[in-house]
């Protein structure tokens, strides 16, 4: 035992022997690159400061099977980098340690080590694109998926309301919940402990966040997405980007790479009409309408472009500082020079021929066309509307506003600086009085069918009324708010009527369908654009286009578990089930996923035909007659009642009445 113990005596006091000469003549060397660094091209660089209070002799870095002497710069700092190509093949993904000595002259040695990742970056994925909405069963989903060795370690989805705030979905490794597949991270609405659904009804842009805590955080941003989850609203179509105008066989859509198209709906084919060029106007300010034989619209350069029968043409270029006004059938009404004239256009001729025409004038000008080509327009130069072969309606005092026309009768609207008074024209020639309103806003009047729908005060608000073919007249709304109608530029006026005289309006975030003899129904929240169309009444938003079903489907879905059912739609396939655990959720895979999106290829070089840079007037009496099929103003009474309106109003001129107000 004594012997151990004088053994263990000397060995301690041998040790503290070494200890005191290292203190004396450490060596300390500090990796400064590379720190947990990612691999960047076909090299590794190394930078260590070194030090001891005698010289340093030597200074060289080890990485996988590789030595290098790295060379001093000054000051204490030495210098190198590993050639990768010398390790004879691709370096396989995940993290390496660079293992760094330092020697002093009296042959003291240090080391320190370093991380270095041969890395790629996790890949985020979601299930939805600019302009889509998402609908009763269509549940916002996002996924992480790592580069292995690495896994996703945090995964979020930020929804920012242009209305303000907001909604967050989230996951971090087995936090809050376990994950299905090892090193990826899910997330998905209304499921897996979330409180509910995205709040419907409003515009979101969405910023999804990926980070695997090695290399930066993976950032994507998404926008506009809309939610509208209303019970009535079924989903039977998605156009390839935001729907500017549809029909029952087409969609005139742009998409987010600022291309605009046509699609059709059967055969699902896209013919592009152009692709928008990048300007200070926002590509939201781009509105068009389809034509028998194409499409026409205003673009964000300005200029008022057409699609007639396979050619691009220029209506009217930006010299002229057109304002496309009006579409229907064949013909086109634009204005130049900041509204001082106004053109009607003929799209089978590609000719134009002068509306009207004032230096300096303070109107907006605004018109209306009928499916058989017949004009009507309206200015504050003027008390009256002027028709077909300058056709007098009306003479009243104010601003006269857009007149609106179905082909059967007209409406127009006087704005006295308090009140807007609404009137109808029958072809008879007969005025009638509808009612005032407490707006100035143009947009106040429908007309379709032989029906008109109209604003009209109750002393503190503005209810929907409807006038029958009969001339009967209806209170639609009894809200404490002022209601409005759901208008759209290129159609203002005619798309919230149906044939049987419902009508279709909005009363502050939502869409009501409203019957003389009933209470309004709601039937979707404000987002998108009502109307009547092929025989039933439809809702677009963003890239969806919506029917509205029955009250009884409606109930029925509220019913469903989960989110809401969602009814099958031709060209959708079929409905993701709600659900309620990860473990149902490895089908998540087998989702279309959107990931980063590739710019096209650019546009087939387009013939654009007969440019008309300058207005090309043409001397002719009158227009081309519509084609067949018109989208912009659907179909309308009789087609002969615009032609006996002219003739009944041919020579008359209406005196300005002074009528008691009911």
């Amino acid at each position: 035992m004594r012997t151990y113990r004088r053994h263990t005596g000397t060995a301690i006091a041998f040790a503290l022997s070494l200890v005191a000469q290292a203190a004396d003549a450490a060596v300390t060397v500090d990796i400064l690159q590379p720190n947990n660094a990612i691999i960047d091209g076909g090299t590794v660089p190394v930078r260590v400061a070194a030090s001891s209070p005698e010289d340093i002799y030597y200074v060289e870095a080890e990485f996988e099977g590789l030595t290098i002497e790295l060379a001093p710069t000054g000051d204490g700092y030495f210098e190198g980098a590993f050639d990768l190509g010398e390790l004879g093949g691709d370096l396989p993904y995940g993290p390496y340690v660079v293992t760094v000595n330092a020697y002093s002259t009296l042959g003291e040695a240090a080391s320190d080590q370093g991380t270095v990742h041969q890395y790629a970056p996790p890949i985020i994925a979601w299930n939805v694109l600019p302009h889509e909405t998402l609908t009763a069963g269509k549940r916002f989903d996002a996924k992480c998926i790592p580069t292995p060795p690495y896994e996703c370690r945090s995964l979020a989805a930020t929804f920012h309301s242009d209305a303000g705030g907001g909604y967050a979905l989230f996951a971090e490794r087995d936090w809050p919940y376990p994950q299905p597949v090892p090193g990826r991270l899910y997330i998905k609405e209304g499921a897996y402990g979330y409180s509910g659904a995205i709040p419907s009804g409003r515009t979101y842009t969405i910023t999804i966040e990926a980070s695997d805590y090695v290399g930066p955080t993976i950032t994507k941003t998404i926008g506009p997405i809309y939610v509208d989850r209303s019970p009535r609203l079924t989903a039977v179509q998605r156009a390839p980007g935001s729907i500017l105008d549809f029909d029952a066989t087409r969609f005139l859509f742009v998409d987010h790479y600022r291309r605009l198209g046509i699609f059709d709906r059967n055969t699902q084919e896209v013919t592009w009409v152009e692709t928008l060029t990048h300007t200070n106007t926002p590509i939201s300010a781009v509105y068009g309408a389809l034509t028998p034989s194409g499409s026409v619209h205003q673009s964000t350069t300005g200029v008022i472009l057409a699609w007639v029968d396979g050619v691009r043409r220029t209506i009217s270029s930006v010299n002229n500082a057109p304002r496309l006004d009006a579409v229907n059938g064949d013909t086109v009404v634009w204005t130049a020079y900041g509204d001082d004239r106004a053109f009607a256009h003929s799209l089978s001729t590609g000719t134009n021929r002068s509306l009207w025409h004032v230096p300096g004038s303070r109107s907006p000008f605004q018109a209306d066309v009928s499916a058989s080509g017949d004009i009507f327009f309206g200015t504050y130069e003027r008390a009256s509307i002027v028709g077909p072969g300058n056709a007098l309606l009306g003479d009243h005092a104010g601003n006269l506003q857009r007149p609106i026309t179905d082909g059967t009768n007209v409406v127009g609207r006087w704005w006295d600086g308090l009140t807007s008074s609404s009137y109808l024209y029958t072809a008879d020639g007969e005025e009638v009085f509808l009612g005032d309103s407490l707006t100035n806003t143009s947009a106040g009047l429908l007309a379709h069918a032989g029906y008109a729908a109209f604003l009209k005060s109750d002393g503190d608000v503005n209810q929907v009324w409807l006038r029958t073919p009969d001339g009967e007249q209806h209170p639609l709304s009894d809200f404490p708010r002022s209601s409005r109608f759901d208008q759209a530029k290129l159609r203002v006026g005619h798309d919230g009527i149906s044939d049987t005289g419902e009508v279709l309006f909005l009363n502050e975030d939502t869409r009501y369908l409203g019957r003389s003899g009933g209470a309004p129904e709601p039937i979707s929240t404000a987002l998108g654009h009502g109307r009547w169309v092929d025989g039933s009444w439809h809702v677009a938003i963003g890239n969806t286009l919506f029917q509205v079903s029955s009250t009884e489907v409606a109930v029925a879905r509220l019913a469903t578990p989960g989110i809401g059912a969602f009814a099958p739609a031709e060209g959708l396939g079929e409905p993701e089930e709600p659900s309620t655990s990860f473990a149902e959720d490895a089908a998540l895979d087998s989702t279309v996923w959107a990931r980063d999106l590739h710019e096209p290829d650019a546009l087939p070089a387009l013939d654009d035909g007969s440019l008309l840079g300058d207005v090309d007037e043409d001397t002719g009496a009158d227009i081309a007659p519509a084609g067949a099929g018109c989208s912009t103003s659907g179909p309308a009474g009789s087609t002969g009642g615009v032609a006996a309106l002219a003739a009944a109003l041919a020579g008359l001129a209406l005196a300005r009445r002074g009528r008691a107000r009911p």
